[in-house]
């Protein structure tokens, strides 16, 4: 019965973790580039049951019953690469990609973040950077410089400057699953490498927007919510047997 417990309580605490990632996606379904996680979860580890018991001679020992697991547990968290649906704008700073691939930041001198939301600016430095100050990098890890020069870019990733071709935007995939999130649209490459993305079209003067579905986030809350609540019952089933059942065995 205490099994049965522990199982019932595993899935409520799925839930709950999955309610906290589905808020996020939806408080996010506006942000620039943000791109939906998925919560991926898994059996928990077998535990062997063993019960004791006596031989012929009467010496005891253990015999395997099998092997039984006491619920689920989060395994890992996805983020859906989707492409998301581009927007036009008027600001020559506002930089898409179609395609796959990221747009490479500078976090420190020693330290390289990738992001999909374009939503650059012009910095008093006059440096290109992100809306919270980090400086876009070029293909070959220098930062944009643009001043007061006009500013184009080719779908290629061709930066010009006042007509002259002065840079070429660092554009690439990360190899394997090697990227982890840590908010605010961007993400570092965990034991990943570099690979030049052959497939990404600059878009300028154009937005990706996030590729969250709201309709199918709010449908997945009530799941959710429907999910978390008959695990509940359960619980409270099992609560009110093993009650009644040490009552029972009180009396007795």
């Amino acid at each position: 019965m205490m099994r049965a417990l522990f199982t019932a309580a595993s899935g409520m605490i799925i839930q709950e973790r999955r309610q906290i990632n589905t808020t996020n996606n939806l408080s996010n379904a506006a942000t620039t580039g943000f791109k939906m996680q998925e919560l991926i979860s898994k059996e928990t580890d077998r535990s062997l049951i063993q019960n004791r018991e006596h031989s012929s001679t009467g010496n005891s020992y253990m015999r395997d019953l099998g092997e039984i697991s006491l619920g689920a547990e989060i395994d890992e968290v996805y983020s859906n690469f989707e492409q998301g649906m581009l927007q036009e704008t008027t600001r020559d700073t506002d930089l898409a990609i179609e395609g796959e691939g990221f747009f490479r930041v500078q976090f420190s001198e020693m330290q390289t973040g990738y992001t999909r939301n374009g939503h650059f600016k012009i910095d008093g430095e006059g440096y290109l950077t992100t809306e919270d100050g980090k400086r876009v990098l070029s293909n070959n890890n220098q930062p944009i410089l643009v001043e007061n020069k006009i500013l184009s870019v080719s779908e290629n990733g061709v930066v010009s400057l006042d007509g002259d071709e002065e840079y070429e935007l660092g554009i690439v995939n990360i190899s394997g699953t090697n990227l982890k999130a840590i908010g605010e649209g961007y993400y570092l490459m965990e034991n990943g490498q570099e690979i030049e993305s052959e497939n990404a079209v600059i878009h300028q003067r154009m937005l990706e927007r996030s590729n969250v579905n709201p309709l199918k986030e709010m449908v997945r809350m009530i799941e959710i919510a429907r999910s978390f609540e008959s695990n509940q019952k359960v619980l409270q089933s099992i609560d009110k047997m093993m009650e009644k059942s040490v009552n029972s065995v009180g009396k007795v």
